[in-house]
């Protein structure tokens, strides 16, 4: 194995780390992938907004406030799902090791499964719409924008849905009592 840079290191050392207590259980996390989802929402409003009202300044004032309260908002939510999954979707390949493998290859064919659903549904809206009239082209811009925002994210809301929470202490150290007591002794 190759020596890890400066870069890995500090990205296994932040991933390393237990996750933060909201993310820590199921529940936790996917109300955390509800708020992921909203986020992603807003931006497929935001191309409706645009679609609906451009060109004018009501359009272009809706569309910045949105974008003012996604960025943020989505920057806190994938910083801490990508805590909860510890890296799994974030990290170098290298990096995994088997059970992580296996959890970001199954996220991310659930995740493109989704992405090939949402890119035939999106088709068939734009083509509906071309028929009645013309699209402004912020529209476009802006659904653009909304596609790839959802595209990149769908791995990581997948995985965090998906992560099995962590076994509880108490189970942990019962399980290590079972073995050394259940074991037959060998001479």
């Amino acid at each position: 194995m190759e020596p890890r840079t400066r870069r890995e290191e500090r990205m296994l050392a932040a991933f390393g780390k237990e996750p933060p207590a909201r993310v820590a259980h199921r529940g936790g996390r996917r109300a955390m992938v509800g708020a992921g989802a909203g986020c992603l929402a807003l931006l497929w409003v935001n191309t409706a907004v645009s679609w609906v009202l451009a060109p004018s300044d009501t359009a272009m004032f809706t569309n910045f406030a949105v974008l003012g309260v996604f960025a943020p908002a989505a920057v806190f939510v994938w910083r801490t799902l990508s805590l909860a999954t510890r890296g799994s979707t974030a990290l170098p390949l290298h990096l995994l090791d088997e059970r992580q493998r296996d959890e970001r290859l199954r996220a991310h064919a659930v995740a493109q499964r989704l992405t090939l659903l949402l890119l035939f549904v999106t088709y068939f809206v734009v083509l509906q719409a071309l028929r009645d009239d013309g699209v402004p082209s912020a529209a476009v811009a802006l659904l653009f924008l909304a596609l790839l925002a959802t595209v990149a994210a769908l791995p990581l809301l997948v995985a965090a849905w998906r992560a099995p929470d962590a076994p509880a202490e108490d189970d942990q150290d019962e399980d290590e009592t079972s073995e050394g007591a259940g074991s037959p002794a060998r001479s």
